[in-house]
């Protein structure tokens, strides 16, 4: 047996093109990033590695499912410009422990610490069912496509990059509490803070059918598209509660 077939065992690899809302596009011509996805078969364990379309890095870690919805273990975040953005560990799709983090510049930001009893609590259990916006995801990436509007200051200094807004929705699936978890620039803070508080009412989180509160993180994409006059909308893309 070759060594390569030796190790195509042990890992299987695949390279998908993606749009500036991380959505998976097959004309390499409309993507803004790459991602390189290897299941490691020995531990069922999804390494991904998502590239700007002009080769910077721009994510690496780890996912426990093929539809790399539950981020587990090490992650790193890199703004265009090749300068860390924020790095920290996720546990089963939660972000937990210390979190370092950097603006545009390079300029370190406060830490954020993730405790891992806010996961323990969480409503990712089993049987317990998610809050879902008007229409679903699909729902929401269309509100954030329709709604969000690239701040023009923003845009002229070139500054781009993903904030993420978390936010609670309660039993009455109102949005409450947001607040921006992962910054960029004030400029893009305060649009993404303005566009989640607009939010419509979601259906609310229920446990054995009685509604409950849930939280919610939103990563919401500024991107320039490398000219920096493509519209006024931002773009965007959501996670999970």
């Amino acid at each position: 047996m070759s060594v390569f077939s030796a190790l195509s065992i042990f890992s299987q690899t695949r390279l998908e093109y993606l749009d500036a809302q991380m959505k998976v596009v097959s004309d390499a011509t409309l993507a803004k990033y790459s991602r390189d996805v290897t299941l490691l078969v020995a531990d069922s364990t999804y390494t991904v590695v998502v590239k700007y379309i002009t080769g910077e890095m721009m994510m690496e870690g780890v996912y426990l499912d093929k539809f790399l919805d539950l981020e587990h273990g090490d992650f790193k975040y890199f703004y265009a410009n090749g300068n860390p953005e924020s790095q920290g560990r996720f546990k089963e799709g939660y972000k937990v422990g210390l979190w370092k983090r950097w603006n545009f510049d390079g300029v370190p930001k406060p830490d954020r610490v993730y405790p891992d009893e806010k996961f323990k609590a969480g409503t990712g259990a089993r049987g317990v069912k998610r809050a879902q916006p008007p229409g679903g995801i699909s729902g929401l990436q269309k509100m954030v496509t329709d709604s969000l509007a690239y701040p023009v200051e923003a845009k002229e200094r070139g500054i781009e990059g993903t904030v993420w807004v978390s936010f609670t929705i309660d039993e009455t699936g109102e949005v409450k509490q947001p607040e921006v978890k992962d910054g960029v620039h004030y400029l893009l803070d305060e649009e993404a803070l303005r566009f989640v508080s607009s939010l419509p009412t979601w259906t609310p989180a229920a446990k054995d059918g009685m509604p409950i509160e849930s939280s919610f993180a939103l990563p919401i994409v500024f991107d320039l598209g490398g000219s920096g006059t493509n519209g006024n909308s931002g773009k965007g893309s959501s996670s999970k509660n």
